[in-house]
């Protein structure tokens, strides 16, 4: 058949260095066409990066005929990587003795250690090393990244914060096993936090959200620009900043610790949720608690606002119905 021929080609043609030791073995499976029965695979690669730096830098660089190709990392390997138009994983090894470096005194074009580009790449159990002000990962143009367990050194040179990671232009990422690391969502793009995160700083702007699904912690998030961001299931945020159309909710015995917002901004609490003050609010804003609880409110004269709640505890008293204003008398 034409397409095995292809593809045992294909799998021949690598690089000796990615190939050796050329430990890969495939899955294969068979889908029917109108024309002919085409062979689809996917193949797991084993790279050694201590013996070859630029395994995986050579090895992304390929086109290959199977679905998704994993590459399992042994060593330091040399970064920055591109994933254009492609659909890889990369995960370390058994010993987790597999990372990713860009050095600080290496020539480099690429703004972050590990771009995708119109294209799907999943990252598990690994460190990106790299310069100051070099974010780990950049997900851009229509690209999806399931992010497990990453670490990074990413930091600003200066006294400016740095997103470490980064979602943009219409791209989608999935968290998991991430600790005290930075997140950017800009530019109608998308990031759901799936579990096990903690002391994240999240901002989502641009027309885009957000989402933790399950108990993660939040060091602070800023929603901006029509951006939209949802705590739900015992999620917990310190500090909540809501500004320039942003909306902002909590669900399901969620909590928020300090709220900012102004500028024609939501937010609300649903389900047994928790806000614990103290509270900034600047313009007209939109705040509403359904079957929840605040504390250390104080009333406020915003006539403009809608400040209500529906059956809410506020500062320790219960109101039934929508009884609740929030407002100066």
């Amino acid at each position: 058949m034409e397409t095995k021929n292809l593809m045992k080609l294909a799998l021949l043609s690598l690089p000796m260095m990615i190939a050796a030791p050329a430990n890969a073995h495939k899955e294969q499976g068979i889908i029917d066409t109108n024309t002919q029965q085409e062979l689809v695979a996917n193949i797991t690669l084993n790279l050694d990066c201590q013996a070859h730096p630029e395994a995986l830098q050579r090895a992304v660089s390929f086109n290959y005929l199977e679905q998704t190709v994993k590459f399992v990392v042994s060593g330091e390997c040399a970064g920055p990587i591109e994933i254009k138009n492609s659909r890889f994983e990369i995960i370390n090894d058994a010993g987790r003795t597999g990372s990713i470096r860009v050095k600080q005194d290496q020539e480099h074009v690429q703004q972050s250690a590990v771009l995708v580009r119109s294209g799907s790449v999943v990252l598990s159990n690994i460190n990106i090393d790299v310069p100051n002000d070099m974010p780990a990962v950049e997900l851009k143009a229509n690209s999806v990244g399931q992010l497990k367990q990453v670490t990074t050194n990413a930091k600003s040179a200066s006294e400016d914060s740095i997103q470490q990671f980064l979602v943009t232009d219409n791209s989608t990422a999935y968290f998991e096993g991430f600790s005290g690391n930075s997140v950017g969502v800009y530019g109608s793009s998308y990031a759901e936090f799936t579990k096990a995160t903690d002391q994240i700083k999240l901002s989502v702007f641009d027309t885009s959200s957000a989402k933790s699904n399950d108990k993660n912690h939040f060091s602070s998030v800023q929603v901006a620009g029509n951006g939209y961001f949802l705590a739900d299931n015992q999620s917990n945020i310190n500090l909540l900043m809501v500004w320039s159309k942003g909306a902002a909710e909590i669900n399901n015995k969620s909590r928020v610790g300090e709220i900012m917002m102004g500028g024609q901004t939501h937010f609300a609490a649903y389900k047994e949720s928790t806000i614990a003050g103290p509270y900034g609010i600047w313009g007209n804003v939109v705040f509403e608690l359904e079957h929840s609880t605040a504390y250390n409110w104080k009333a406020v004269d915003k006539p403009y606002s809608i400040i209500i709640g529906n059956n809410a505890n506020v500062n320790g008293k219960f109101y039934p119905g929508w009884s609740w204003t929030g407002q100066a008398k």
